[in-house]
Order: C-alpha cells, then structure tokens, then sequence
C-alpha cells in the first residue's frame, strides 16, 4: 500500500520532535525531505503513514530514534576530505602538538565530532603515523589520543569495523597508502590494518545535549557537523568546544562553522585556505 504524502501537521510533529530530541533542524521547505528518506522506513513498519510513525517515534524512541536520525542525517565523507585542511593539519597544527609531546607533557588528547563512517579519524591517525616516521620517533604515534564520535550508531559500527567497499575505499585515499594501510579481503572489501584502526575510538554523542563532561582536548575537529542545528545550537556547540581547548590547542572548523570566528582571546587563524581557532599558549 503506497505511503500518502506527508502533510504539514506531521511534517510539523516530526521536525519538532527531532529539533528536540537531537537538535536536527529542518526548514520549512523540506518535507520532502522527511518524504523521500522515511517513506521505505514507515513502509518496512507497517504503518498507515507519518503520522503514525511520529506516534510511534513518541512512545518507542530508544529503539526508533537512531534509525530515524541515521536516515535523516548525510553520512557523506571521505579520506582526507577538504586538502586545505589536511595541510594545515600536517604543516601548522600537528608540528606544534609534536613540539608538545617532545617537551615531555604526556599525551596529545584529539576530538572528532561528526566523524561519520570513520575515514576523518582514520586519516588523521594514518597522517599521524608517516609524520611520526619521517621524525625517525614512531613511538610518538602511541601517544595521541583519538576520540571519534557520531550520533549515528550505523555510520559508527561502519567506522569501528575499518571495512571499506572499492568505492568508499578510493574516494581521497592513494594507491601508496591503501597499499600500506589495507588489506584487501576475499569479499573485495578493505580492512584497515589493526596498527591505526586500535588508535581511535568510537562513541556515540548527541551534540545538541551537554558534552563538557568530555574534558579537555589538544585539538577538535568539527567539519560540516553543525549544518543540521539552528544558529542559536550551532553557536552554543562552537562556544562549549572552544571552551573544552587546552592552551595552544587547536579547533579545526568547515565551511558551515568557519563564519563563527571564535570569542574572547581565541585567535582565528587561516592557514592556506582552511580556518581554525586557536587557544594562546
């Protein structure tokens, strides 16, 4: 039986429902969208229609709710994704976390958010990896900690298993560092070699909720993450994560969160093209 169209009462319900439950906001304009990318969903259910999907959404939101926001949300990424950003990361931010490291200060704490299917984290431990090697101190690798995390539990089982399909697989990354990288397995897929994939971990999050019980961090990456929530919940997220820096830490933003620029004595700074804020030493 064919899913009627969704009507402005229950596109209304829904948009409300996930503004509130984990800050997604949609315009007015995109009913379609909740069409297109819920209709197989409320089909597969066996439900009349949205509406009933909205009531179910309200009484089974542990078991509903993170399929919802996996379909809704675009899990779009790839290896080493925006070169402006990964020079930056390479040239200016990582030399400087290194320089801490070498002083003898412990550990190098470093934050994904929106980290997707894995392959923003995955680059940056592998980026990590060389930088270390060409320094001739490899063991230095050991000691940065990478938290990644999601708020949608399919994208983040996709980034713990380190598994990758030919396409995901050649979206960014060369030849050189597949081979070095990767394996390739019997079912053609891609597994990432225990040595990088052990150096991140996954979690989920909720970015709309309160996070400073994270704790500090040398270095945050949040790229394209904040497209989904209103002005008021982006700029509540950019100022709580700013604040969660380290002295001379470093927050690595995208082009949705680069018009921010930052509060107080935080220093934006553009580095060849790609902008971060950074917390004076």
């Amino acid at each position: 039986m064919a899913i009627p169209p969704i009507t402005p009462l229950e596109f209304q319900q829904i948009s409300v429902l996930l503004r509130d439950q984990c800050g997604l906001y949609l315009q007015e304009d995109q009913a379609y969208l909740v069409e297109t990318r819920l209709r197989d969903f409320v089909q597969n259910l066996g439900l009349a229609g949205y509406g009933e999907l909205y009531l179910r959404l309200r009484y089974e939101p542990e078991r509903l709710l993170p399929m919802v926001i996996n379909l809704m949300t675009t899990n779009e990424t790839f290896w080493f994704r925006d070169e402006s950003c990964w020079n930056a990361v390479e040239k200016a931010i990582l030399p400087m976390l290194l320089q801490k490291l070498e002083r003898g200060s412990g550990r190098v704490k470093i934050w994904i958010a929106g980290c997707s299917t894995g392959q923003e984290a995955y680059s940056l431990a592998m980026l990590i990896d060389e930088i270390c090697l060409k320094r001739g101190k490899p063991e230095l690798a050991r000691a940065f900690d990478i938290q990644a995390m999601d708020i949608s539990l399919a994208a983040l089982d996709v980034a713990r298993s380190g598994r990758y399909n030919d396409f995901d697989i050649r979206r960014g990354l060369s030849e050189t560092r597949r081979g070095r990288y990767f394996e390739r397995q019997a079912d053609n897929r891609w597994l990432l070699q225990p040595n990088i994939r052990l150096r991140v971990r996954f979690d989920a999050i909720n970015l709309a909720r309160d996070f400073s019980w994270l704790g500090k961090f040398d270095l945050i990456f949040c790229r394209n993450v904040t497209i989904y929530f209103t002005p008021p919940v982006r700029e509540r997220i950019l100022t709580q994560m700013a604040a969660m820096l380290e002295p001379g830490g470093a927050l690595l933003l995208g082009a949705t969160e680069s018009v921010w620029g930052g509060r107080g004595n935080f220093r934006t700074v553009e580095f060849e093209g790609c902008i971060f804020i950074s917390k004076p030493g």
